[in-house]
């Protein structure tokens, strides 16, 4: 993704990489730095990966800042953070997860709305996100999650965090819109007849449901992830990506303005805001 002329974006099989002239940002949902981001698939889960990320971890480029946005298997896999080539990266994320970080130099927590200041044109602040955590039988809820804003210079760009449908994201958009291009979850979202209403989730919005956070969000631009890679639901695996294109203009958007990546594409962001 980009933020600026010299922003690329790269997807890694639901994960993105973003890329400054100056500083790179790792998320992975989990990794951030100054000038890429790149949004890093649980690696752990082979029996249930339907694609692979388009490069491997020891290609990744050197990295400034590593995002995380919370603690869940398919976004944080402790191999992947411990094998991180970039130990010196300014790694942030959301409170009581530094303790997965002991290897790094800089690692900060965030609650939500508190913000780092990275440099005179880039900030990134934490914001609230519909979700939960957990990791074993008895950690539900004991750490935060979040959704990442992303300011460089005069543009925004909204790294969300798995997230379900809330009230919150009118707010957001009111207090940080407008936002011009937004990050979010499509996939994972039918659990049927495990939980009791079919193609909804409490905690992972549908194609439609994304394209209306992203309207609340006054966002310019959105771009679906978070399907199609590792199978966690029961809808079709192409389906999110279908209807998500479908029902753009729905919401307000026009159809290049709903985005889907390929697996391994490179864009300029001066390209998608166009």
């Amino acid at each position: 993704m980009i933020l600026s002329h010299s922003f690329i974006i790269l997807e890694l099989s639901s994960a993105f990489l973003l890329k400054t002239k100056g500083t790179t940002i790792n998320i992975t949902k989990i990794i951030i730095s100054g000038s890429v981001i790149s949004y890093l698939v649980y690696f752990g889960l082979h029996n249930l990966d339907i694609s692979n990320p388009a490069i491997k971890l020891e290609e990744i480029p050197k990295t400034d800042i590593f995002l995380l946005t919370h603690n869940h298997y398919d976004h944080l896999d402790i191999n992947a953070v411990r094998n991180f080539p970039y130990k010196d990266a300014k790694v942030i994320a959301p409170l009581k997860l530094a303790k997965y970080f002991n290897r790094f130099k800089d690692v900060n927590e965030l609650d939500w709305y508190q913000k780092i200041k990275i440099n005179d044109e880039l900030q990134i602040t934490l914001l609230p996100a519909v979700h939960w955590s957990k990791r074993s039988l008895f950690d539900t809820n004991k750490t935060l999650w979040g959704n990442y804003l992303i300011e460089y210079k005069d543009k925004k760009i909204l790294f969300a965090c798995d997230t379900g449908v809330g009230d919150i994201y009118k707010d957001l958009g009111n207090k940080y819109g407008p936002v011009d291009i937004t990050f979010i979850n499509i996939g994972a979202y039918n659990f049927y007849p495990i939980m009791p209403e079919k193609d909804k989730s409490v905690y992972h919005t549908n194609p439609e449901q994304a394209l209306s956070l992203a309207r609340d969000l006054k966002s310019k631009k959105v771009i679906g992830m978070h399907w199609g890679t590792v199978i966690l639901s029961l809808e079709p695996i192409m389906e999110p990506k279908e209807r998500f294109k479908k029902n753009s203009e729905k919401f307000g958007f026009k159809s290049k303005d709903a985005i889907i990546f390929k697996i391994g594409q490179v864009s300029k962001l001066s390209e998608i805001l166009d």
